[in-house]
């Protein structure tokens, strides 16, 4: 396969860098979000409200690392800083299985302090590829990494659990975690170059006033709120609802993941053409699957829901972060998409606990359906300004930029 434009490197190279850092990232980073859960309720008799605040300490420092660290870092000083979060990230995993009630907040807040970097900078380099068709491609495919590791991992980690228990879990999980450490230094860093003649670096106001960031965003956010409830509570409403097994519980996630696994290989073979029609798409599904999840007699049922689920979840990121690729030039981009993991951090941060206070006041079934009129609200707002950036979200993505 050709060399994409601007690289030393083929394109087939930097894919692969690309998933396997993004496996061993998103693999180790979502066994921490289904499995802590389960560990501080059933070894430390966490209640709900502080299972959603632990989730919101990992979450809320990596806002932190994310956004005052790594969005104001140069190239050369924001990849040293990638490497070491990487390798203290792979270096913190393990150590839950030694943790106690009160030591598990201190690596909760750590672990995602070093989980900061991660991931904006591994979408900043598959979306810095100059050819257009190229870019968006790689794009997907990271996000099809994204989903492969969140369909894999939940099915590993569920047999782990089975014979060696939640804690020894992370011990026996930890060489998926350290693939982060190994494939950093080879993750391409792009120079950002200099403004040309005439034009100056985007400030943070022009970045998040951009109509095509904003819907970005908005976007992402349709789902942020039902999966906060997923990571931090599907499984625990599965046991207490249809009394299933903890190795149970964790392997419905993986019917979740297979779904959005499904729905990123579509994009992977095709990428969009209208953005803005496949956001309609993922929000009306969402608002289908949560009406499920909340309805269901059955753990069949629920079964369905998450399937359903899977679509809009596969869907909603990858065509933010294609949105994002649209919408800014490549020297902007370290800056746009720190920011929006950013934003996806901060947010993502308070909901867990927002919503753990839900279920110790008012139960599951009310949380679930709670949801669904916030999806609505914010799928409005997503089509105002989604309309407003049509010109951008609604192109041919195959069509190569020109030399």
């Amino acid at each position: 396969m050709k060399a994409a434009k601007g690289s030393g490197d083929s394109f087939a190279v930097i894919a692969a860098i690309v998933i396997l850092v993004t496996f061993g990232a998103r693999a180790s980073n979502n066994m921490i979000a289904t499995t802590l859960p389960l560990l501080v309720k059933r070894l430390f008799n966490f209640n709900g409200l502080a299972v959603g605040l632990i989730a919101t300490a990992f979450m809320g420092s990596t806002f932190v690392s994310s956004t005052f660290i790594n969005a104001r870092l140069p190239a050369v000083s924001r990849r040293r800083f990638f490497v070491a979060a990487a390798i203290a990230y792979a270096a913190l995993f393990p150590l839950y299985a030694f943790s106690s009630p009160l030591t598990v907040w201190v690596l909760a807040v750590a672990a995602g302090m070093a989980l900061g970097p991660i991931m904006p900078n591994i979408m900043t380099s598959a979306g810095s590829v100059r050819d257009l068709k190229a870019r968006e491609r790689l794009l997907t495919i990271y996000t099809l990494a994204l989903s492969t590791s969140l369909l894999v991992g939940p099915a590993i980690d569920s047999v782990i659990v089975k014979y060696v228990g939640l804690k020894a879990s992370f011990i026996f999980f930890e060489p998926i975690a350290a693939l982060v450490a190994v494939m950093a230094p080879l993750v391409r860093f792009p120079e950002e170059g200099h403004p040309s003649k005439g034009s100056t670096r985007p400030s943070v106001t022009s970045i998040l006033a951009n109509n095509g960031f904003i819907a970005a965003s908005l976007n992402n956010l349709t789902y942020s709120v039902p999966f906060a409830f997923i990571t931090s509570f599907a499984g625990l409403y599965a046991e207490y609802r249809f009394h299933v097994s903890d190795s149970i519980a964790l392997l419905l996630y993986s019917l979740f993941y297979t779904t959005s696994f499904l729905g990123r290989l579509v994009l992977a073979i095709r990428p969009p053409y209208n953005v803005v029609r496949l956001m309609i798409l993922s929000s009306s599904l969402t608002l289908l699957g949560l009406i499920a999840a909340w309805a269901s007699p059955t753990l069949l049922v629920y079964m369905a829901a998450l399937l359903l689920l899977g679509i809009p979840h596969g869907l909603t990121y990858t065509l933010s972060v294609i949105s994002i690729s649209r919408t800014f030039e490549p020297r902007s981009l370290n800056a746009a998409n720190s920011y929006f993991f950013s934003i996806m951090m901060i947010i993502g941060s308070g909901l867990p606990a927002a919503l753990g206070a839900i279920v110790t006041a008012a139960g599951y079934q009310t949380t679930i359906l709670s949801i669904v009129p916030i999806v609505a609200v914010i799928f409005g707002a997503t089509m105002f300004f989604a309309r407003r950036a049509s010109a951008v979200l609604v192109r041919p993505p195959m069509i190569a930029e020109g030399p």
